[in-house]
């Protein structure tokens, strides 16, 4: 799984996206919708990050029967993951802050996912950590909602049908967020690199003068 993993780094998640459309994930090709880049920096720069997804589900502070972990979600994370975190609708405080960051990069993980907010930014922009939300918020986690389950399916976004599996890799880069089902992996790199060197060739011959729609029949076949 490691080389595989450095192989998709070569690919952007639209180039993903595409791959896993042309694999039949539809509607949404995997695409978690309106979940942004906010550190190293805000929607700029080169960040991607590549690696299994780390799932924690976070409920409302006022809900007594879903379960409690026995430790902290970021303790429990494993090296080399991705930790993608779902916060309940319309909550207005943050469910990631600094010093999450700081254990997190110690213990060797790729980076956080939030389908929520994030505050302490600048202490995020200062340990160059990658972390990508929905929003950003100045107020504590601990007051509104908390950790309930690790390592189970969850649903992010509220109009996308995406649900992220336990180790299902997970590709966030400035375009965007995308899951890929673990058992796809190989088709989704072999169409990536199928479809990019056509991309390739349609960027080339529509730089050199030619129509968008004459290149797209003569490279793409349509």
């Amino acid at each position: 799984m490691t080389s595989s993993l450095e192989e998709l780094k070569k690919y952007s998640t639209c180039e993903i996206a595409d791959a896993l459309l042309k694999l039949g994930q539809g509607p949404w090709g995997g695409y978690i919708p309106d979940i942004e880049l906010w550190s190293p920096a805000y929607c700029q720069g080169d960040t991607r990050i590549v690696g299994p997804a780390f799932t924690v589900k976070m409920v409302e502070k006022s809900d007594t029967t879903s379960p409690t972990p026995k430790e902290h979600f970021v303790d429990a994370a494993h090296e080399g993951s991705v930790v993608v975190i779902s916060a309940p609708p319309d909550v207005k405080n943050a469910v990631w802050g600094g010093l999450m960051s700081a254990r997190a990069k110690a213990k060797g993980v790729k980076g956080v996912v939030i389908d929520g907010r994030v505050r302490d930014l600048s202490e995020h922009r200062a340990m160059n950590f990658p972390v990508f939300a929905r929003s950003h918020s100045i107020l504590p986690q601990n007051a509104f909602v908390r950790p309930s389950e690790l390592q189970v399916p969850i649903t992010l976004s509220t109009i996308s049908p995406v649900v992220v599996y336990p180790s299902d890799i997970i590709v966030a880069d400035l375009d965007g967020i995308i899951c890929i089902p673990k058992d796809l992996v190989e088709s989704v790199i072999l169409n990536c690199a199928k479809y990019v060197a056509i991309d390739d060739q349609c960027m080339k011959a529509i730089q050199q003068g030619k129509g968008v729609k004459e290149t797209f029949a003569k490279y793409r076949g349509t």
